[in-house]
């Protein structure tokens, strides 16, 4: 928990917010906030706001440990994330360079190049698509060597805390900061998942996907959903709490909206015999069912950037619309797929648009950098 003796919770949210406005800014302006929260083991904090323009500027989540290092994660109101370190012993230079040796869980040491961003604070891009946000949030333990210093870190569910803080700031850049709340995404117990197996849906009751119902599972689920969005650059996207998520999908898959369309991310434990071709005609062959106008489909597998994609596509037209359902499995690390659904309801007009081909291209790059190398 945060420390007893650093000065009471209003200076210790007083410097989150400052923490705040020199990453995104340079600014010694104060920032306001929390607005919501986000609370989760150690980690707490919420949205953040410029105090003199009210501008939005991000979700900020913070730990003290015992070395008297205050460790943050932010995600700003672009989703741009941060990792950042707080020390008030430090006298460093403002804008100097600090690199770092990051390692997780005993793996091979990570480089990065931080940046002074006030003399008790030192700041590191993560971004989106790197190693370092990767291994943050799949590890239990890092170890930041920096100066001649070794400073060692619990990693406390940062496996939550992240597709939280994703929520954060899609909820406030949608609805705005009043409609600041509780973040974390609801986690389900074993129990509740359990009852909450697959029961049939359009697109979501591929016999593959039948399998063991685990937090764990939910949780990939969860993040994968959220790495998917943020590459995806989907207007206005957020993942679906677990209140909101379709029965058919709680047990081991994460479901996300936008402006522009509807998916899902599941979780296909490894089944012998079961081929990424198979998973594909799985969901088409659902789609196909459901389907009450002129049905088409397809599938096929295809090399992205070295990656083997496997893909399935199925439209559902009637006079006035068409339903566009494209669906991309890739390998899981662990074994089994990661299937990925993007559902688009369009004009008839629009479900011709030869742009969508390269609309998908980038759906499909979102997927394996969500997945990860």
């Amino acid at each position: 928990m945060f420390c007893e003796d650093c000065g009471g919770r209003s200076v210790y949210l007083r410097a989150l917010g400052a923490i705040a406005l020199l990453i995104v800014s340079a600014s010694s302006v104060a920032a306001r906030g929390p607005y919501g929260s986000v609370a989760i083991g150690n980690w707490s904090g919420g949205a953040f706001t410029n105090d003199q323009t009210g501008a939005f500027i991000g979700c900020i989540a913070s730990a003290n440990y015992k070395s008297g290092v205050t460790m943050f994660v932010m995600v700003s109101a672009k989703t741009t994330w941060n990792l950042g370190f707080t020390h008030n012993n430090w006298t460093l230079k403002p804008g100097a360079a600090f690199p770092i040796v990051l390692t997780f869980d005993g793996r091979p040491p990570v480089n990065v190049n931080g940046r002074v961003v006030s003399e008790h604070t030192v700041n590191v891009d993560m971004p989106d698509t790197s190693e370092l946000i990767r291994q943050f949030r799949a590890s239990t333990t890092m170890s930041a060597f920096a100066e001649g210093n070794l400073f060692q870190f619990n990693l406390d569910k940062t496996g939550i805390l992240l597709p939280a803080l994703v929520n954060c700031v899609a909820t406030v850049n949608r609805d705005g900061i009043a409609a600041a709340r509780d973040f974390v995404l609801p986690q389900r117990t074993p129990a509740a998942a359990a009852r909450a197996a697959p029961s049939g849906g359009t697109g979501s009751s591929l016999a593959p996907a039948q399998g063991p119902s685990t937090p764990e599972l939910q949780l990939e689920a969860m993040e994968f959903a959220s790495n998917f969005i943020l590459k995806a650059a989907l207007n206005n996207a957020r993942v679906l709490s677990r209140a909101e998520t379709p029965p058919t999908l709680v047990s081991n898959g994460a479901a996300w909206q936008s402006d522009d369309a509807i998916g899902f991310v599941r979780i296909i434990p490894a089944q012998a015999g079961v081929k990424g071709l198979d998973v594909a005609s799985a969901v088409v062959a659902n789609d196909a069912k459901a389907c009450k106008g002129k049905f088409a489909s397809a599938r096929n597998s295809e090399l992205v950037d070295s990656d083997v994609v496997f893909r399935g596509m199925s439209s559902c037209e009637d006079s006035e619309r068409a339903s566009i359902s494209q669906y991309f499995i890739l390998p899981r690390k662990k074994g089994g797929f990661v299937l990925f659904s993007v559902v688009a309801n369009l004009r008839m007009g629009e479900a011709r648009n030869p742009l969508r081909e390269e609309k998908n291209k980038d759906f499909r790059k979102a997927a394996l950098v969500a997945v990860g190398p």
